[in-house]
């Protein structure tokens, strides 16, 4: 691991390091340790230069100061530490709220969603990012970027998942730095004349209009999607189906603009621009306009973090090639993490940007000594052993991370990858010319048809490859203490062949006992006992978990819910090997408690006490006299219940004092 001995990858280690104690300990008091550290590493750094060897403690102050960075730059992003954040203006009366569109998200079948930034609260200048959503039946005029709203809506918290192990959508927004929603209607809203122009709101109108004009072209509607993904970075419009495909094939990386797209635009333009090498000052004109192009690029395809570092990362190649410095690979992939990490810590917690990073990280420690195991001869052979030995080394750095998210892994990404990478050039290549000559009009009828041909052939792979199940390893358990272990043991056995030594051995062996140790704490921590009344609309659905079983009690005789919503990501997340489904018995016991489930019929035995009641199918019950009869200590109430129902059932519970759980408002309710 020479690269650690690069000051910059010491320095970003640190800086992750604060940045995950700022995620995870918020407090004002680290606004100043800042300039307590920075002054103290500037009287030492003083005081280092008059030394030929320096001391301990300036490195100590001085890793210090960067964890302080990290730590303070993610806090200063923090609602409650920004006085103008729209979030600390809210009241209960109610307000004017004057908000500008950032961004426009993928609609779905009964909402136009956005992102805005909210400009004023009641005449009072704010600052901060906010969800919308307006109804389809709602829409006065389509909304476009820069366009400002007018609303009395009141925000609304985003809400976290209803049931256990479910995808955190709030969390997901809260990184994106949009804490609150608003929902719209024709009554209470209305769209203002005047219209924000910005550069982005400008490419975002120049995107729009080649999106337009791809949707008034003779491509097929998913060849359409490809174009859009491949070229300009919109998936919107990708079918859901394909996509599914893509990512089970072990492809999906090539839907996402990254460094792979951004590198070969590159190249394209290192060749365009060649012929500037013959002007006086060439290479200065080149190399800013090469810089130039690519970051406009960026921005075209929305600045995502993936596109953001690949671009970051060949600014910095630029520069080097200017100042004429030799450059390390990882020295400057470790510059583009450091200084985006400073403009955004958020996107340390992005799965995109973990992804990217993890991968070429891989690429440049790894695939030079996977490619030395053999030394081909031929051209072809040569081609067919790169893209082996890079996607290997991609899939050792992103594997662990791609189990633990998403639960599953393409055992068939290197065919993907033999097959799909020798054209994608080409395809990149093509499609950036088919933008372009679309773009004035000047797309021919022909060379439409051959691109929309190439890329239903590559769809057709795809879908091909997708189907081989036995090569999908899907709902794999994989939790957080699986994620680190396996880092580790990775990161040692590399180490480890890199030069075998004692003291590399002993590391690796500790490796291997310490992810021992990560699976018997993951074992121990999913085989206990719970009790859980799950969410669902419309349905009654209740778990029993003993260890590694799952009991589901369900009303419905019919529908099997193992594969689907809330159980089948339920029954990953805590490594179910042993399922069943019975019919939900009007009372049963779980442990000490007794538990008596009161459906629409409004049955229940008036003689017999119960720890919890169960209220499901909108039974039509007098609730105090049921309480007065049975004494419960809660009364929960699930998702089949009319929410009318819930509220009344909610009041005669607080007249009581006793506790009313209802899981459409508070989630699924466990009991352990």
């Amino acid at each position: 691991m020479r690269f650690v001995k690069f000051a910059i990858v010491r320095f970003s280690l640190f800086l992750v390091l604060g940045i995950v104690t700022g995620h995870f300990l918020h407090s004002v008091w680290w606004f100043y340790l800042l300039p307590g550290f920075f002054i103290l590493f500037g009287v030492l750094w003083w005081l280092a230069k008059r030394q030929l060897f320096q001391n301990v403690y300036f490195a100590l102050v001085t890793y210090s100061w960067f964890f302080i960075l990290g730590l303070v730059n993610y806090q200063i992003r923090l609602p409650q530490f920004q006085p103008n954040h729209y979030s600390t203006h809210l009241t209960e009366s109610e307000q004017s709220f004057m908000l500008e569109i950032s961004e426009i998200l993928k609609p779905d079948r009964f909402n136009f969603k956005g992102i805005a930034e909210v400009r004023t609260i009641s005449n009072h200048a704010t600052h901060g990012r906010i969800l919308f959503f307006i109804p389809l039946d709602s829409l006065i005029d389509t909304p476009v970027t820069g366009d400002q709203i007018f609303t009395i809506t009141d925000p609304s918290e985003i809400q976290s998942p209803l049931n256990p192990h479910q995808f955190n959508y709030a969390r997901y927004m809260q990184l994106n730095d949009v804490y609150h929603q608003m929902k719209l209607s024709k009554s209470n809203y209305r769209l203002l004349s005047g219209r924000s122009f910005t550069i982005i709101t400008l490419v975002d109108e120049y995107r729009g209009k080649l999106l337009q004009k791809l949707d008034a072209s003779a491509f097929g509607k998913e060849e359409k999607g490809i174009i859009e993904a491949l070229v300009l970075g919109h998936r919107h419009t990708i079918d859901r189906d394909l996509y599914r495909a893509y990512a089970a094939a072990g492809a999906i990386h090539i839907l996402a603009v990254s460094g792979l797209h951004v590198g070969i635009i590159y190249f394209i333009l290192q060749l365009l621009l060649s012929p500037l090498k013959f002007v006086r000052k060439g290479k200065t004109i080149k190399v800013i306009l090469l810089v130039l192009l690519l970051w406009a690029y960026a921005t075209i395809t929305g600045l995502s973090p993936s596109v953001t570092r690949a671009v970051t990362m060949f600014t910095f190649f630029g520069m080097s090639q200017l100042l004429n410095r030799p450059t390390n690979s990882i020295n400057t992939l470790f510059l583009s993490f450091f200084f985006l990490l400073l403009w955004n810590p958020k996107w340390m917690f992005h799965v995109g940007f973990q992804l990217s990073y993890s991968a070429v990280f891989f690429i440049l420690w790894i695939q030079p000594r996977l490619y030395r195991l053999y030394h081909p001869k031929y051209y072809l052979d040569k081609l067919i052993w790169t893209i082996i030995t890079v996607s290997l080394a991609a899939q050792i750095g992103v594997g662990p991370l791609s189990i633990y998210y998403f639960n599953q892994f393409p055992g068939l990404f290197l065919l993907s990858n033999l097959v799909i990478l020798p054209f994608i050039s080409v395809i990149v290549s093509l499609g950036l010319i088919i933008v372009a000559l679309l773009s004035i009009d000047l797309l021919p009828d022909w060379f439409a048809a051959s691109y929309n041909f190439v890329i239903g052939l590559l769809n057709d792979f795809v879908k091909w490859v997708s189907v081989k199940d036995s090569f999908l390893f899907s709902e794999i358990h994989f939790s957080r203490y699986h994620l680190f272990g396996s880092y580790l043991v990775i990161l040692a056995f590399v180490l480890l062949w890199q030069r075998l030594s004692r003291p590399r051995i002993i590391i690796s062996l500790c490796s291997i006992l310490l992810f021992v140790c990560a699976v018997l704490l993951d074992k121990f921590e999913t085989s206990q006992s719970k009790f859980i009344v799950f969410h669902k609309n419309r349905s009654s659905l209740v778990g029993i978990q003993q260890g590694n079983s799952l009991k589901v009690l369900k009303r419905d005789s019919v529908s099997k819910f193992e594969n689907d919503y809330p159980i089948k990501a339920f029954s990953t997340a805590i490594n179910i090997n042993e399922y069943s489904e019975i019919i939900l018995p009007n009372a049963f016991s779980f442990g000490s408690k007794r538990i008596l489930v009161v459906d629409s019929t409004g049955v229940y035995p008036g003689d017999e006490d119960a720890d919890i009641v169960l209220l499901c199918d909108s039974p039509k019950i007098h609730l105090e006299r049921l309480i007065d009869s049975l004494s419960p200590g809660l009364i929960i109430s699930d998702g089949s219940n009319y929410r009318s129902y819930v509220d009344r059932w909610r009041k005669t519970c607080e007249l009581k004092k006793l506790p009313f759980h209802h899981t459409g408002d508070r989630g699924a309710f466990t009991l352990e």
